[in-house]
């Protein structure tokens, strides 16, 4: 019978750590290198500086639409902005086929932990909860929402 071999402890924690990023690394809200913040970023000022396109505090509603292989879906948004922060999101599945549906129910029960408390600078969804199509329809949605809460 052949005795194991073990690793080292340094060794342990090195592959522990590795895994454990792995495992971690397919929870992220991942975003395209062309994807673009809801919001275009205010060079030049604070945080707290006042501009003339922040958004007026408030709720406000969107509709965006996305191309899938089973047609053109839609998906409603509810976002409430305090300060250029999303204080709350509502995310209401609108698809019209059935595969496309269980991917929005989906990912509407994951956007809300991903953008609530972030500011509109910060919002880039594209991929999450398993669904590659329906984050360019939040997007579009949550766009026309901020165009609304800017008018």
């Amino acid at each position: 019978m052949r005795a194991r071999r073990r690793l080292p402890r340094p060794a342990l924690r090195v592959t522990a750590g590795l895994g454990a990023g792995l495992a971690l690394s397919g929870c992220a809200v991942t975003a395209p290198a062309d994807a673009r913040p809801v919001a275009p970023p205010r060079a030049g000022h604070g945080p707290d500086a006042p501009t003339s396109d922040a958004p007026t505090a408030g709720t406000y509603s969107g509709s965006g639409s996305y191309e899938t292989p089973g047609g053109r879906q839609r998906i409603d948004v509810t976002v409430v902005l305090a300060d250029g922060v999303v204080t709350d999101l509502r995310v209401d599945p609108a698809a019209t086929n059935t595969t496309s549906l269980r991917f929005q129910e989906r990912f509407a029960s994951a956007v809300v932990e991903a953008v609530v408390g972030r500011t509109l600078d910060e919002v880039a969804v594209d991929r999450l909860a398993g669904s590659s199509s329906t984050g360019a329809g939040f997007m579009a949605a949550l766009e026309q929402a901020v165009r609304d809460a800017r008018a």
